[in-house]
């Protein structure tokens, strides 16, 4: 059994993706950008909005990938509890892994006073021990500082933790941290994609999740 279980946010623990690429779709709409920008947008979830300006605008000025952040963010948050409900088992889920003595922690791009609203929105902050949000890392994912960070706060063997995610970026940081991965395909990325991180398991929700972090490090 893994000691301690490491989960993105966004598309993992809730289903945030459709509500995301909604509020994208309004930013395109007022800016006028192209249908490709709203494309490349997509597969940048996961990844810290700064860095998705940059990446989707590289010839703009920071002043500019400032001021489309900033009205990504203030259509975002008037509705981050609308737009991130949990997946179902996902509660089920939380409880069996607490009884079991599973520390559960989050890695995520997403700034972390949103993630704690959507939390104590749902009652289930308790569980969490430890919550690692964009604004607590200097190099985002698939860097592997954030799970560097959680596995060093508690002490644990590298082996004893597993990271669960549902994009490449999430998987790419649990292998340069060189720890077990669970890719869900309940996000923007394919199990292809998914794959290409090369994941110990790619599974389609939480429920298939919960036995095999109990299990450890078995194969199926």
């Amino acid at each position: 059994m893994y000691k301690l279980a490491i989960f993105d946010f966004d598309g993992t623990l809730v289903d945030s993706a459709p509500g995301i690429i909604e509020v994208m779709e309004q930013v395109v709409a007022e800016y006028g950008f192209s249908e490709e920008v709203l494309t490349e947008w997509r597969q940048l979830i996961g990844v810290p909005l700064p860095k998705q300006m940059e990446i989707i605008f590289p010839d703009k000025k920071e002043a500019f990938h400032e001021t489309i952040a900033n009205r990504y963010r203030a259509i975002y948050d008037t509705k981050a509890i609308q737009i991130c409900p949990p997946f179902p088992g996902l509660l089920n889920m939380l409880a069996r892994l607490q009884e079991a003595d599973v520390r559960i922690t989050i890695a995520s791009s997403k700034r972390r006073n949103l993630i704690e609203t959507v939390l104590d929105y749902h009652q289930i902050s308790d569980y969490f021990s430890l919550l690692v949000g964009a604004q607590d890392v200097s190099n985002h994912k698939p860097h592997p500082e954030s799970v560097h960070h959680i596995v060093n706060k508690f002490s644990e063997a590298p082996d004893n933790v597993v990271v669960i995610g549902d994009s490449s970026f999430d998987l790419e940081m649990a292998r340069n941290a060189q720890v077990d991965g669970i890719g869900v395909t309940t996000g923007i990325h394919t199990r292809e994609i998914l794959a290409q991180a090369d994941p110990l398991h790619i599974v389609d929700g939480l429920e298939a999740v919960l036995p095999l972090i109990l299990n450890g490090r078995m194969t199926y």
